[in-house]
């Protein structure tokens, strides 16, 4: 009964907060888009909130690393719509894949192989599960890995082209993995995409000389997605 009653405080506190600060009109237009996601992935444990305290893992990496929170599937497509890009062709790369939920989106663009860097090996798992529930539901052969990894010590494969980001860690964390993006061009010329949501540390990808090819303002997604959402490509 406890845990009941918490579940419903929580409840209460989110509304009270989305009403504060969305208003009225743009928290009912949220009801459907909530409504259609968990309907949806009802059977795919993506759902809460996780603070990084709350975490398993090495300290040195938790205290660069951001809560964790679903993707949105909405904002995904949104995303992707319309750019030109080779998926069935593509390795999809998520860091910070937590749960697993933008794997599972991904897998509807019928990228060649999917991998999610992890360094929680309690999401990590619960992201292995939900892709193999997610196989078994759509009847959908994926290739697929689930790697329980520091995303900055992660050697990125010749075949990884397209890297996804929804403010996973700090700065830090993001220099360094792009740099292992750098290293990987460098050995292995090809075309990339880096898909940044809530990037609230692109100019770090801009420093490095990346050009982007679109962009969602705060506007197009979610109050709470103070940085926007980008795509950049390397040529």
């Amino acid at each position: 009964m406890k845990n009941i009653k918490e579940f419903h405080k929580e409840y209460r506190r989110k509304i009270q907060r989305s009403l504060q600060d969305r208003g009225i009109i743009r928290s009912i237009l949220l009801i459907p888009q909530r409504y259609y996601m968990r309907c949806r992935f009802r059977k795919l444990d993506f759902w809460g909130i996780i603070e990084t305290d709350n975490m398993d893992g090495h300290d040195e990496v938790k205290k660069h690393a951001v809560k964790y929170e679903a993707s949105n599937q909405i904002f995904f497509k949104k995303l992707f719509k319309n750019i030109e890009w080779h998926f069935k062709d593509s390795t999809f790369v998520d860091f910070g894949c937590g749960k697993g939920a933008a794997l599972v989106y991904a897998s509807g663009f019928e990228f060649k192989k999917l991998i999610g860097i992890e360094f929680s090996k309690q999401l990590s798992e619960i992201a292995s599960c939900n892709l193999r529930k997610h196989m078994v539901k759509t009847g959908r052969i994926m290739d697929y890995e689930i790697i329980n990894l520091d995303a900055s010590e992660y050697i990125i494969p010749a075949e990884a082209d397209c890297f996804y980001f929804f403010n996973p860690f700090d700065e830090f964390l993001l220099d360094r993995v792009l740099q292992n993006i750098i290293r990987s061009l460098e050995e292995n010329q090809r075309k990339i995409l880096i898909v940044y949501m809530n990037a609230l540390h692109h100019v770090l990808v801009e420093k490095y000389g990346f050009k982007k090819i679109k962009y969602l303002s705060p506007k197009e997604l979610d109050i709470y997605y103070t940085g926007g959402a980008f795509i950049y490509a390397n040529e």
